[in-house]
């Protein structure tokens, strides 16, 4: 893995590289004083659980969060298929406060704006610590186990 920069054909990183780049820039920011945050933007069914995100939903997510954050940033499949996700690096301690205040209502915006009510409904958007979810066994949902800490989910809702 160690070099290799694996897009997907709608222009994010695997979920292989993702993971690798998010591991690699949590450890970078330990050693360098900065921060590391993960923003999620999964697909759910009427329950609150992780589904298989509709292809054109996921280019338009993905083409969402390019346009939302620097080009610093990493945007990939946390969980191939099911959970895009944005690794958002070398962040100072007042950027970090930034991130669920401003950026993540910007692209919730965007993608209201893009996807219409009804599929922006279909979708959460969560923002966490990379220790906070588990690289090794993946997300289990946006609710309940699977992703502890802070919450601070964007329901799609109007």
């Amino acid at each position: 893995m160690k070099g290799t920069a694996c897009l997907s054909e709608c222009g994010a990183y695997s979920q292989e590289a993702f993971r690798y780049l998010l591991e690699r820039e949590s450890k970078r920011s330990e050693r360098s004083g900065r921060f590391c945050q993960l923003l999620l933007v999964g697909s759910t069914d009427e329950h609150g659980r992780i589904v298989q995100m509709n292809a054109d939903v996921a280019k338009i997510v993905i083409a969402a969060a390019s346009r939302s954050f620097r080009e610093t940033d990493y945007i990939g499949w946390y969980r191939d298929g099911r959970i895009v996700g944005a690794a958002l690096t070398v962040l100072t301690q007042e950027s970090m406060a930034l991130v669920p205040t401003q950026l993540q209502p910007r692209l919730a915006e965007c993608l209201r704006a893009e996807l219409g009510i009804e599929e922006f409904s279909r979708l959460q958007i969560r923002v966490c610590q990379p220790h906070e979810v588990s690289l090794a066994e993946g997300v289990k949902g946006f609710r309940g186990k699977g992703l502890g800490g802070r919450r601070r989910d964007v329901k799609g809702e109007t």
